[in-house]
């Protein structure tokens, strides 16, 4: 037997970490029907994202990096390199726009089904912006394109006014 390249080890980690959100958001859902429970997914996404950007804020400061959009993706780069297919589409001062062919979480959520690619547009359309809220704050990312409605991940970054 071969061992694992790097590649599928990613694509294996985001395919578990896609079932365990789509287990706990059903859980959810059922729990406090759709409406409520899609709240309760949106924030509880929001706030975990939130706090990872917040932690890698204080990681980059303890270590006197700059925490910005270029040194972000310096230091996360090779990571999508390995599994994503695309990357970055512009790279202007107040706007950035990183476009995916092809993501190893959003495969996940396919192969899941219809209502965890559902669940699974629900997280993707929180957890970017609400990371850079506590990473850098100075920028907003929203999510123009999703795998399951055109094909292709677009996150747009713009500095706020």
């Amino acid at each position: 037997m071969e061992p694992l390249s790097r590649e599928d080890i990613i694509k294996a980690y985001e395919a578990s970490r896609a079932k365990v959100f789509v287990y706990m958001a059903e859980a959810l859902i059922e729990h406090l029907g759709w409406e409520e429970g899609r709240k309760a997914i949106r924030e509880t996404v929001r706030m975990m994202s939130r706090d990872s950007g917040l932690k890698t804020r204080k990681s980059y400061e303890a270590r006197g990096v700059e925490n910005t959009c270029r040194n972000h993706r310096d230091e996360n780069g090779p990571l999508y390199a390995l599994a994503w297919e695309g990357g970055i589409a512009l790279d202007e001062p107040d706007k950035k726009v990183i476009e995916y062919s092809y993501c190893p979480l959003g495969d996940a959520f396919a192969r899941l089904g219809e209502r965890a690619e559902e669940l699974g547009n629900i997280y993707c359309g929180v957890t970017d912006d609400a990371f850079w809220q506590g990473f850098n704050p100075v920028w907003t990312v929203t999510r123009e394109k999703t795998f399951s409605g055109d094909g292709l991940c677009r996150l747009v970054w713009k500095r706020r006014e």
